[in-house]
């Protein structure tokens, strides 16, 4: 019988966060969620600028569905559970390459 995916309970990825707020605020008096989430809209921006993103999409967008897109197994377990059991490939790997493909279509590179 094919076992389930790990899961990584959002409790344990909620504390991870805490646990780096706390760390660099205290250290630099930096919010290093809002810091690293400004980063990531700066590459979004960047691969727009560059022709790699289509630019009809809002960086902002982009980051929130692929956070969403990319946190669909932890955030549901259950799901996790019956894969192992139902799919065709219950594998992390697999689930990986489906967020992978998923992400792909849905936010197409440029052609030029």
């Amino acid at each position: 019988m094919p076992r389930a995916p790990p899961a990584f309970p959002p409790r344990l990825i909620t504390w991870g966060r805490l646990e780096l707020a706390d760390s660099a605020v205290a250290d630099t008096g930096a919010d290093p969620t809002r810091a690293a989430i400004a980063r990531k809209l700066d590459q979004l921006r960047e691969a727009q600028q560059a022709g790699q993103l289509a630019p009809a999409w809002d960086p902002v967008d982009v980051l929130a569905l692929v956070n969403q897109i990319a946190t669909t197994w932890a955030a549901q377990p259950e799901i996790g559970a019956v894969s192992a059991e139902q799919a065709a490939d219950p594998s992390v790997a697999a689930r990986r390459a489906a967020v992978v493909d998923a992400v792909e279509r849905l936010f197409p590179r440029v052609k030029r």
